[in-house]
């Protein structure tokens, strides 16, 4: 690995965000199937959204981009996160194996 794709740690700003996304995704997910499944759909986008601007993680020679990074680190771990707990904790990993190609 090259010196300047060494990984740091991503700007306050981002972190501040992502929480807030975080917390979002999770009471949205929570409370309803329809807004559960529009969060899914905007999870994808932030997939695609990050990889585009190549913001999943910052590295010394590119800064994350705030906004990139909190949508996809908040979707993941505010309702992507919860999702796959709750199919390991009722079924464990059969079920989560199951789960993938269905």
């Amino acid at each position: 690995m090259f010196r300047s794709q060494q990984l740091v740690k991503p700007k306050k700003q981002s972190i501040l965000l992502t929480i807030t996304v975080v917390v979002i995704a999770f009471l949205g997910s929570q409370t309803s199937a329809v807004l559960g499944y529009l969060l899914g759909l905007m999870g994808l986008l932030a997939i695609i959204f990050a990889s585009l601007m190549d913001s999943f993680w910052p590295t010394r020679s590119k800064p994350e981009n705030s906004v990139a990074f909190a949508l996809f680190w908040g979707m993941m771990i505010g309702a992507v996160l919860p999702f796959m707990l709750n199919i390991f904790l009722e079924g464990g990993f059969k079920a989560v194996y199951e789960m993938l190609p269905s």
